[in-house]
C-alpha cells in the first residue's frame, strides 16, 4: 500500500510539472548543509521528473545536482558571535546579492538550510515577494533564543526539523512543521562499505584513537594543540597506540604540521569516504561538538566531545543557553551519556584522564554505545528517508 502511495504521488507530480520548469532557489550555509541539500535535490529531481532549475549557494554535493551558485559557500562558514560581528559588512553584501538574485530569477520556492543567522534574515527580507518559503533544520530554540520560533512563523511557510522534540516549539506558534528525521540514522555505510580501510585499523594489538578537531579553521587552531598534547600523554602510557584524523583537503597539511613535531604514530586522510571505516574501527573518538557526534554514534563508537569558543562568544552563550549540554544526543536521551568538556576545561590533562578511563574500561565504553544506539533510533520518522519526506513536503507547495 505504501509503495502505491509513493507511485501515485510521483505520477501526479510528473503530470502536473511536466510542462513547467520549476525554479528552486536554495542556500546551504556550510558543508553539513550541503550534504542535506545534495540529498534533498536528488529527491526533488526524482519527484519532478527532473524538471527543475536550481540556483543559490551550496558545496560539491549540491553542485553535482546542477546547482548554479551565486557565490562560494565558504563565505558563509562563520562560527561564533564575535566572528560574525567582524564580518558584518561582508554578510550584508551577500544578503543583498542573494535577495537581488531571487528578484532576478523569480523562483517558485526559496529553501534555506541551517545557518539561521544569514538565512532567516534573507527569508524575512523576501516575505513580500509572494514566493513560497521553506527552511530546513530548526534553530535551537530549545537551547536559547526561544523567541525565534514566533519570529520565523511570521514569514516562513514551512519548517523541516531533524529532531522529534523540536516540532512542538513551532507548531504552537502556528508554523507548519514536519519532523523529517536525520539522514545519519539511515546511513548503512558505517556497517557495510567497500571504501579503503587503513590496515592498522584491523590490528587489535594497538589502541586506536580518532582525533576530530572540526571542519572550520578556527576550530582546528583552537583544538589541535591540546589534542596533540593529550595524545602525547596517552602515548607515554600505552606501548602501541595510533591516532587517526579525518579532515578536509585544505586543512590536511596544516594538521600534519602539528604531528611532525612529535613522535606520535598517526594517520591523516582528507578522503571523506574513509571516515566510515575509521569511526567504526577505532576504540575511542575525541571530537569537536557538531554533526560528527551523530556519525560517531551511528558507527557505535564511544566518544568525548569538547567545545571551545572565542571568550567573548562563550560569555554570551553561557548567559543565554538554557541547557547544560552541547551534544544533541544527550538531549535526545535526557541523560549526559557522552562526556563533555567546555572552554578552560578543554586541556590535555582532562582529555587524557577521560580517554584513559574509557580505554581501560570496556564495560564503560559498551554502556555508552548501547545508549548511543537508542539515540540514533530516535532520529527516524518511520522507515522513510528524511530527504524523501522533505522533498515530498516541498513538492506539496508547488
Amino acid at each position: 500500500m505504501q509503495i502505491k502511495k509513493v507511485y501515485l504521488l510521483k505520477e501526479s507530480k510528473k503530470s502536473l510539472l511536466i510542462d513547467k520548469k520549476i525554479k528552486i532557489f536554495i542556500i546551504a550555509g556550510e558543508l553539513s548543509g550541503d550534504l542535506l541539500g545534495g540529498d534533498l535535490l536528488i529527491q526533488l529531481r526524482e519527484l519532478t521528473n527532473n524538471n527543475i532549475e536550481i540556483y543559490g549557494v551550496g558545496g560539491d554535493k549540491m553542485a553535482a545536482q546542477g546547482l548554479i551558485s551565486i557565490f562560494d559557500i565558504k563565505l558563509l562558514s562563520i562560527m561564533g558571535i564575535f566572528e560574525v560581528l567582524s564580518k558584518v559588512p561582508s554578510i550584508l553584501k551577500l544578503l543583498k546579492l542573494a535577495k537581488n538574485k531571487i528578484i532576478e530569477i523569480k523562483p517558485d520556492i526559496v529553501i534555506t538550510i541551517d545557518s539561521p543567522g544569514f538565512n532567516f534574515r534573507l527569508q524575512k527580507s523576501i516575505k513580500k515577494l509572494n514566493i513560497k518559503q521553506i527552511h530546513y533544520v530548526a534553530p535551537s530554540v530549545w537551547a536559547w533564543k526561544s523567541y525565534r520560533a514566533k519570529k520565523i512563523a511570521k514569514y516562513l511557510d514551512h519548517l523541516l526539523v531533524l529532531f522529534p522534540f523540536e516540532k512542538q516549539f513551532f507548531i504552537k506558534e502556528g508554523l507548519n512543521t514536519t519532523f523529517v528525521g536525520h539522514s545519519i540514522a539511515f546511513d548503512s555505510k558505517f556497517i557495510n562499505n567497500e571504501f579503503y580501510i587503513e590496515k592498522s585499523l584491523k590490528n587489535n594489538s594497538i589502541k586506536k584513537i580518532a582525533l576530530l578537531p572540526g571542519s572550520r579553521l578556527g576550530e582546528i587552531e583552537k583544538l589541535m594543540p591540546v589534542f596533540i598534547n593529550s595524545a602525547k600523554l596517552l602515548n607515554n602510557d600505552y606501548k602501541s597506540i595510533k591516532f587517526y584524523v579525518v579532515t578536509l583537503e585544505q586543512y590536511k597539511t596544516k594538521i600534519e604540521q602539528y604531528f611532525n613535531k612529535t613522535n606520535l604514530d598517526y594517520y591523516i586522510t582528507d578522503k571523506h569516504e574513509e571516515k566510515y571505516n575509521i569511526y567504526s574501527n577505532v576504540d575511542f573518538v575525541l571530537c569537536a561538538s557538531g554533526t560528527v557526534t551523530m556519525e560517531v554514534a551511528k558507527a557505535s563508537t564511544a566518544m568525548l566531545v569538547v567545545y571551545k569558543l572565542n571568550i567573548i562568544t562563550w560569555i554570551i552563550v553561557k548567559a543565554l543557553v538554557k541547557v547544560k549540554t552541547a551534544t544533541i544526543l544527550n538531549i535526545l536521551l535526557k541523560e549526559n551519556i557522552i562526556p563533555e568538556l567546555f572552554q578552560k576545561d578543554v586541556n590535555e590533562y582532562n582529555i587524557y584522564r577521560i580517554i584513559r578511563e574509557y580505554l581501560d574500561n570496556t564495560e564503560l565504553r559498551q554502556k555508552q554505545i548501547v545508549k548511543l544506539n537508542k539515540a540514533i533510533n530516535k532520529l527516524k520518522n518511520g522507515d522513510e528517508n528524511p530527504s524523501y519526506i522533505s522533498a515530498k513536503t516541498i513538492i506539496s507547495y508547488l
